[in-house]
């Protein structure tokens, strides 16, 4: 089975359903779906495919860069923040990189490129609600030359605070420490908790985004890298290939940046949503056990011995099984946040089978 969520066609194979039925929790989009301008600008620029995208995306970037308050030559464009990842593992070299567990898969498959030796930080000793001084110690304890963090976490949704980030920052500067954070779901959060700010501060550290997520445009695929590190960048831009980002997925990108009102509209109803959703599987305890979470995902232990994704696939509901992913077994569950009509579904199927 996959590792990833968002994998209706396969699961509806497996279990023989029909995919146009199945209410898809294992992939964490924005449930108010594409925003309008995205969806104009899209349309209209059906007449550009007649022409190559641009080699150097420089409006793209350039958006980027602004929507950021940094200089375009710190982006790097990407076919989704996977292609970014990847990238990024096969140019940076990291003898000793320290990843949470559980966490995304791609960063170790993406340093696997190289001769990284991991370290793990466990997440599930602290019952998932850690610190940075947590992680602090074991990095230094395990004398590690690269840290690589999620932040919100995925799959469980805690969100590092703006004074725990610059107090690894202090530290990884501190100890020529080279510090690489995925800011995929940040976006959900209202606050903003990013380190995008500190990068001229740091030629090593490395932030990934995505705006699949928040700008509910996953086919697509569009992602980025940003650094001050100009010869990785250059290392990157050299080994990439041709074209590697498609004309819609830049215009796209390039509107989705502009759409401050969705984006704010976007947080809020999440919040309320995830508020909504956390009340009621309260209700289910102890069978369900729901951890504290600031993005568009809540990450749960289900203390049943059945399996409960197979058990709500009967009510045409997907959810994701968390044993994909380091430290988890199938007790462990993520859901995404969606919209009230869906969540109450949710609730209803776990209604009738707890």
């Amino acid at each position: 089975m996959a590792k990833h969520g968002g994998n209706i066609q396969e699961i509806a194979e497996i279990h023989q359903l029909d995919p146009q039925k199945l209410i898809d929790f294992s992939a964490n989009i924005n449930p108010l779906g594409i925003p309008a301008g995205v969806k104009k600008v899209l349309q209209a620029g059906i007449e550009q495919l007649v022409h190559y995208p641009d080699l150097r995306y420089r409006d793209l970037k350039a958006a980027i860069a602004e929507f950021h308050g940094i200089r375009p030559e710190q982006v790097y464009a990407s076919n989704g923040a996977a292609e970014a990842i990847f990238m990024l593992g096969k140019t940076l070299p990291v003898n000793r990189l320290l990843l949470l567990a559980p966490t995304f898969v791609e960063y170790e498959e993406a340093f696997s490129q190289q001769a990284t030796e991991f370290c793990y930080f466990n997440l599930e000793k602290y019952d998932f609600q850690w610190n940075v001084a947590d992680l602090i110690q074991s990095a230094k304890r395990q004398k590690v030359t690269g840290i690589c963090l999620c932040n919100p976490n995925n799959p469980t949704g805690q969100l590092l605070r703006q004074d725990e980030l610059l107090q690894l920052l202090a530290f990884c500067q501190d100890n020529e420490i080279k510090l690489i954070v995925d800011e995929a779901f940040v976006d959900f959060s209202e606050e903003d908790q990013s380190l995008v700010g500190a990068l001229n501060d740091y030629s090593q550290l490395f932030i990934f985004r995505s705006l699949t997520k928040m700008f509910a445009i996953p086919g697509l695929r569009l992602g980025y890298l940003l650094t001050s590190n100009q010869e990785i960048l250059a290392e990157m831009e050299q080994q990439t290939v041709p074209w590697h980002i498609n004309t819609f997925a830049d215009l796209a990108g390039q509107q989705a940046l502009k759409e401050q009102e969705f984006i704010k509209e976007s947080q809020q109803y999440i919040k309320q949503e995830r508020a909504f959703l956390v009340e009621h599987l309260a209700k289910f305890a102890p069978a369900i056990k729901c951890y504290p979470s600031e993005t568009n995902y809540l990450f749960f232990r289900y203390t049943k011995e059945d399996c409960l994704q197979e058990r709500l696939l009967t009510k045409n509901i997907l959810i994701r099984n968390c044993d994909s992913f380091k430290g988890l077994s199938q007790r462990y569950y993520r859901i995404a946040v969606k919209s009230r009509p869906e969540n109450e579904a949710l609730l209803a199927a776990l209604e009738e089978i707890l």
